[in-house]
């Protein structure tokens, strides 16, 4: 395993801005993912990372070597691409190998880690078969193992589970993550997964059009987004948004949206606009627009009456649609208790866990 940095990297293509001052240290052995929207640039840095990609300013180091002008077969990483890329006519054993063989590993060194990389990723009853008589999962488990027979420094993997379904790819986060943990080799993985960067990554990078918006835990995103953008996008469900006036009256200060008036709390308002008024968003979690009868009593300042729309339920959980002003709100709901459509109900804001946000700025 090796510490990798990346350090002010630019890619351009012609006018292009594709990655923008692109700034991250990974440690040894740390699971990390960088994740957003689709042409963010994300699976262009792991391409320069890998020597597929000439960057266009900056440097790139691996285990303290700088590499930029070194040819990809010289950086000892491996990639797992989304396709899988797994040869057809060879069958699973072969398939594993055959990078060894070309390194002109010895036969017996290449029998001994092919079987021990089956055995790791419960493929060792396949390796006679060929790709096309696999499932989907199974064919990810022999990229996998291709990868792994490598024990490369580097492992760099490109939305590897977006072509499997659903509850393969559940099972496959786990096994993924589990994996990792146990080999402990430096990992970057690209998606656009946000639920999948949560789950599986130590820390998390979040890009937008090129640029890095933030870095941290995935708790660290989800509690305490820098801008806009990264609590919207990250979380299962959306974060509901809405533009509110912060106002002065009788000594208190109010958020004032369409269909609502809030006292605001002292922890969701920074030190330098309080006591402005200004205009803001007030962004505010499913999970923090709640039906809670103790809540309620403790702050009946936030309570606002609705009129539930529609109601989905998940099974431990339950989506709730309701309008307020012009906007359509979600909240999630826990309990097997839930308010059927139509029906006028009493929800609680949670604002001690919203946030706020320049209405230009984000």
């Amino acid at each position: 395993m090796a510490f990798v940095q990346l350090a002010k990297v630019w890619k351009m293509f012609g006018q292009f801005i594709a990655v923008q001052d692109f700034n991250l240290e990974i440690e040894e052995g740390e699971f990390i993912v960088i994740v957003g929207p689709s042409g963010c640039g994300k699976t262009t840095i792991l391409r320069m990372v890998a020597g597929l990609e000439e960057i266009s300013r900056g440097e790139i180091y691996i285990g303290g070597k700088k590499v930029n002008d070194m040819p990809a077969w010289e950086r000892d990483i491996a990639m797992v691409f989304q396709n899988y890329a797994l040869y057809p006519h060879m069958n699973v054993y072969d398939n594993m190998a055959f990078g060894l063989r070309n390194r002109k590993v010895p036969a017996a060194e290449i029998r001994r880690r092919v079987h021990e990389a089956a055995r790791l990723l419960s493929i060792d009853s396949l390796l006679d078969h060929k790709p096309k008589a696999l499932s989907g999962g199974q064919q990810q488990r022999v990229a996998l193992g291709r990868a792994i027979v490598r024990e490369p420094r580097v492992f760099l993997m490109d939305e590897p589970l977006s072509n499997l379904d659903a509850r393969i790819r559940l099972q496959m986060r786990v096994e993924l993550a589990r994996l990792q943990q146990r080999l402990g080799v430096t990992t970057i993985y690209v998606t656009h997964d946000q639920v999948e960067a949560m789950t599986m990554g130590q820390r998390i990078v979040v890009m937008r059009a090129g640029v890095v918006q933030q870095i941290d835990t995935p708790m660290g995103l989800y509690e305490r987004p820098t801008n806009r953008f990264v609590a919207g996008f990250i979380g299962m469900l959306p974060m509901n948004f809405f533009d509110v006036l912060l106002e002065q009256a009788e000594g208190n200060l109010l958020l004032k949206g369409d269909g609502f008036s809030f006292p605001a709390p002292s922890s969701l308002l920074p030190d330098k606009i309080k006591g402005q008024e200004n205009a803001f968003v007030l962004g505010i979690r499913p999970e923090d627009i709640v039906f809670d009868a103790e809540l309620t009593q403790q702050h009946p300042e936030w309570v606002c009456r609705v009129e539930v729309e529609v109601v989905e339920p998940l099974g431990e959980e339950t989506l709730i649609y309701f309008p307020l002003g012009a906007k359509s709100v979600t909240a999630r709901l826990t309990g097997r208790t839930v308010p059927k459509p139509k029906e006028m109900v009493s929800v609680v804001f949670n604002l001690s866990h919203a946030h706020l946000f320049e209405r230009e700025a984000g």
